[in-house]
């Protein structure tokens, strides 16, 4: 999915960073302003902690998953609908999320259920719909978490009040909580802030001030940590927080805007070297 963020002319003259963008020559500088000024951090999920890069195998077989539960609900109802139809349904299904996404408008399992059903001009009774939304919801099961991620989040945990700021589309907020406590992190984070439950997405600014609420925080005093900088970084920067960049120079096709994070890393593995000094 691709997004550009509305910042408008009043939003970027809030993007102030207190602390000057990475440079080779201040890099050491910057982070050493960051422990001492930072009281607390915000982090991002899909490509930070969690791996959103599965393979193509993983990708195809959820979607699939989700085609054929709905297909099957469907043809218990006498509705015949092709594989190549359901196919359609769910690509269009994403260009949908896609297009709510570009206007931070939060989306779910129940929401591209219902889309799937209009573009197929089909309809399902309310147990049999329900019962699909739960299917499609829980398809995914223990996604992969990045390399030294878990271990980062439960070192920062010990010294930081952490919050987690997602966008969540298929997968609510429910089952991830359900994957935290899989991958003991759930009781490391003193908020979670799900697009979902929201009703709206990064980088707009109501998701980064529930967290700062949760946290008990104010911007200056909190580092957020995402891959995306369109989201992440812009957003964050917006409501004056510290940001560092997981680089990840081309997302979705496409090479990221620069929105001038303070630090660039490669991972949350740095992020807690850096942080906490091991």
């Amino acid at each position: 999915m691709t997004m550009t963020p509305d910042l408008n002319d009043s939003t970027a003259a809030k993007i102030q960073p207190t602390i000057p963008a990475t440079a080779p020559n201040d890099n050491q500088l910057i982070w050493q302003n960051l422990r001492r000024q930072v009281k607390a951090l915000s982090l991002d999920l899909w490509g930070t902690i969690l791996d959103d890069k599965q393979s193509p195998a993983d990708t195809i077989l959820y979607s699939e998953q989700r085609q054929n539960f709905l297909r099957e609900e469907l043809q218990n109802l006498g509705h015949q609908f092709s594989p190549e139809q359901m196919r359609a349904a769910y690509k269009h299904t994403w260009e949908h999320f896609d297009d709510l996404w570009a206007k931070q408008i939060a989306f779910g399992a129940e929401e591209g259920l219902r889309e799937m059903l209009r573009h197929l001009d089909a309809e399902l009774p309310p147990e049999s719909f329900q019962r699909a939304q739960r299917f499609f919801e829980e398809a995914i099961q223990n996604p992969q978490p990045l390399d030294g991620a878990i271990e980062a989040v439960q070192m920062l945990a010990e010294k930081y009040p952490l919050a987690l700021i997602s966008d969540t589309a298929w997968t609510p907020g429910r089952v991830l909580r359900q994957i935290f406590a899989h991958d003991k992190i759930l009781d490391c984070f003193r908020v979670l802030i799900f697009s979902g439950d929201t009703g709206v997405t990064k980088p707009h600014p109501k998701m980064f001030q529930l967290a700062l609420n949760g946290l008990g925080v104010q911007p200056h005093d909190c580092l957020h940590i995402g891959d995306l900088q369109h989201t992440d970084i812009a957003g964050a920067k917006a409501v004056g927080m510290h940001t560092a960049w997981i680089r990840r120079p081309v997302y979705a096709g496409k090479e990221q805007q620069d929105y001038g994070p303070n630090v660039i890393v490669a991972s949350m593995k740095e992020v807690a070297e850096r942080l906490l000094l091991f």
